[in-house]
């Protein structure tokens, strides 16, 4: 891409006009204000907030905006909707402008959170981080598309051509007989699930061998 050239994600974040600012008044008439960027989704401006509330509310104003083009995280069951089925977003923009005192290292600058799994999320406070988690996606995604998938492939071709249903059981004396029930519950053909096992199914050492 040229020095003059824009992603289309970039030429959705330029607006026109004056710069906008966010505004959050107190009761006593004390005022704090900021910029407020093209990209937040939400004007986090408030009014009429008792003085005491102030620095909370200042410590929780959130400047946001999701990237959503490919909903849901990274592994995971993939319908990209969370437990109470709202659309999870792949990456989500945030910055909180004003310092918390209680999380002093918290950035005051734009940072993007990726979603990983349901569960686990991983931060980039500057696009150099980012750029180094993008290195290492596609490490893995080639590797596992370059080396991983042929494998498995060959690895499930030959259990499919090669693999057959146990029929029978060997006994010490060498007599061969039918599955026993038990038996019969852990070796299914290939085309059948697996099921649980009850107590009292075991295999025995006088039962000897099963064979296909």
């Amino acid at each position: 891409m040229r020095a003059d050239e824009e992603a289309p994600a970039a030429k959705e974040l330029r607006t026109s006009g004056e710069p906008r600012t966010w505004r959050v008044t107190a009761t006593n008439g004390v005022t704090v204000s900021g910029y407020l960027p093209p990209w937040a989704y939400e004007d986090p401006s408030e009014s009429d907030v008792h003085p005491v509330a102030l620095p909370v509310g200042l410590a929780r104003l959130e400047l946001f905006r999701y990237f959503d083009g490919v909903p849901g995280s990274l592994v995971g069951p993939g319908d990209g909707t969370d437990e109470d089925g709202y659309t999870t977003p792949f990456g989500a923009l945030t910055c909180h402008p004003c310092a918390d005192r209680e999380t002093p290292d918290r950035p005051v600058h734009p940072v993007l959170t990726i979603q990983v799994s349901d569960t686990e999320e991983t931060v980039c406070t500057d696009p150099d981080e980012l750029a180094a988690l993008i290195t290492r996606l596609r490490a893995h995604t080639d590797y596992l598309d370059q080396h991983v998938r042929p494998a498995f492939t060959t690895i499930r071709e030959d259990w499919r051509t090669h693999h057959r249903a146990v029929t029978e059981e060997v006994s010490r004396s060498g007599a061969r007989r039918p599955l026993s029930p038990g038996v019969a519950t852990y070796c299914r053909s290939r085309d059948q699930p697996t099921t649980g096992v009850g107590s009292g199914d075991g295999i025995s050492a006088a039962e000897g061998t099963v064979t296909a």
